[in-house]
């Protein structure tokens, strides 16, 4: 699956490249960092998937998705972007966009998103002329699946009830002042990474919230605090919310 990268911030760019390098079965088929090259780049290369920031220059990214479903060009839109407002959420959801991926992102979930493209993209390869029902099926349905949300109660894969508990204590003994997954980590005795996975739960959850800057190398560094201290409270009980 060919991918064309359109980000006008040089560090966000690298570690688009960087980490479409880390996903067998993706080849990056060009970047470019406004709409005017990405235009002539689409009007003269085979493209599968777009991942496209929305804030460009002079420019809105939704204006080139606009243009491509009025073309009926076959070509996967994954928007990565800063924009989190409502309006433009429900633009890019009428448009058909294939996934939307609020900066900062984690690898996981960035391979996440590209995986799903590749995976249609593939299916959507072996459909004969004419497709059966259970061709069709195994398309629409497994997409309607991964689409459906996860009940208030339910943890991700991998996440456990104790260990969002210990985290949650840790988090309320900061008592509202700012953290880190460093600081986190020395508190609870847990990895970087393992704490890191619990911090981005309650971020998705608006129990914390999240703010970054990129490195020097274009690696984001992530600063959180507390915005419900009583989720919070609860959390560090049970390791569930309350329904």
């Amino acid at each position: 699956m060919r991918v064309l990268v359109v980000e006008d911030d040089p560090m966000v760019m690298r570690l688009n490249v960087e980490f479409l390098n880390r996903i067998e079965g993706i080849d990056l088929a060009a970047q470019c960092e406004d709409l005017p090259a990405a235009r002539e780049i689409l009007a003269r290369e085979n493209v599968d998937l777009l991942l496209l920031d929305v804030y460009l220059r002079e420019h809105n990214g939704l204006s080139l998705v606009r243009d491509l479903r009025r073309q009926a060009r076959d070509i996967q839109i994954v928007l990565i972007t800063a924009a989190s407002e409502m309006e433009t959420v429900r633009e890019a959801k009428h448009l058909g966009v294939s996934d939307y991926l609020v900066k900062p992102f984690e690898f996981e979930r960035f391979k996440e998103a590209l995986t799903r493209c590749l995976d249609t993209h593939q299916r959507l390869s072996r459909l004969p002329a004419r497709a059966h029902q259970r061709d069709l099926d195994a398309l629409f349905r497994r997409e309607a699946t991964a689409a459906q949300p996860a009940r208030p109660g339910d943890l991700p894969k991998g996440l456990t009830a104790n260990s969002l508990s210990q985290v949650a204590r840790a988090v309320a003994e900061r008592a509202g002042a700012p953290f880190t997954t460093e600081t986190l980590s020395e508190n609870t005795g847990m990895s970087r990474v393992s704490v890191r996975k619990y911090l981005k739960h309650l971020v998705d959850r608006g129990v914390l919230e999240e703010s970054f800057h990129y490195g020097q190398i274009g690696r984001p560094s992530f600063t959180y605090r507390c915005l419900d201290g009583d989720t919070l409270a609860n959390l560090g009980e049970t390791g569930a919310p309350t329904p």
